[in-house]
């Protein structure tokens, strides 16, 4: 949470449960701010504070899955490039093998291309002997490859995973924000308030309880 909303919150709170403690301004201001419409004040408090917490347990969240998708993804990358260097090694001279592992293609940066690649390479290792001979001579051992495809899978769902906590985080952002405008307005409304009733040295009286009209 920003500094800022945190501060402005805590102000709020000061607010609205400084009046609502203390029955002399209550009474002053009653004939526009009732006691039900005080205790809107602090039921909107709680609703926004509410919000604010779960952004915060839905941002980290999202970079915890965040975080785990980019790890897990440039550790397979990365395996998919040593796999492509050891393939133009022993297969420089074999066009066939080369155009089934698609060595003469870059490795795309974007995701999507990028897995359908990597799923490709892996598929084509499977089903040939030939190139898994190869590999095996590099460590790249059939058994490897398997625990890759499987690794792939995973990928996709660390990626799901990743997305859908980006999206709630997102929604609990935007909910916070509609919850602390509509605090902030009824703050702003209740000091105008208090405004009308407190004037020169009775503003004192507000300042005790920590209250700031202006």
């Amino acid at each position: 949470m920003k500094e800022s909303y945190l501060k402005e919150l805590e102000k709020g709170r000061l607010l609205v449960y400084g009046i609502s403690a203390a029955e002399s301004i209550k009474e002053c201001i009653q004939p526009i701010y009732s006691e039900e419409r005080i205790e809107l004040g602090k039921s909107l408090y709680t609703k926004t504070k509410t919000a604010f917490e779960l952004q915060n347990i839905e941002g980290i969240e999202s970079s915890q899955a965040t975080r785990e998708f980019n790890g897990f993804y440039t550790m397979l990358r990365d395996k998919l490039i040593r796999i492509r260097k050891v393939g133009r090694y022993f297969f420089k001279n074999d066009l066939e093998l080369s155009t089934l592992l698609r060595l003469n293609k870059e490795v795309p940066a974007a995701y999507p291309e990028w897995k359908s690649l990597a799923d490709d390479t892996v598929s084509a290792i499977i089903t040939h002997e030939a190139i898994q001979e190869k590999l095996t001579l590099a460590s790249l051992t059939p058994e490897a490859i398997t625990a890759l495809q499987a690794d792939l899978v995973k990928l996709d769902d660390l990626k799901l995973k990743a997305e859908k906590e980006d999206g709630e985080a997102q929604q609990a952002t935007a909910q916070k924000q509609e919850y602390y405008v509509e605090f902030m307005a009824y703050c702003s409304d209740l000091r105008a308030c208090l405004d009308l009733f407190y004037e020169g040295s009775e503003r004192q009286k507000l300042e005790v309880l920590g209250i700031v009209v202006k």
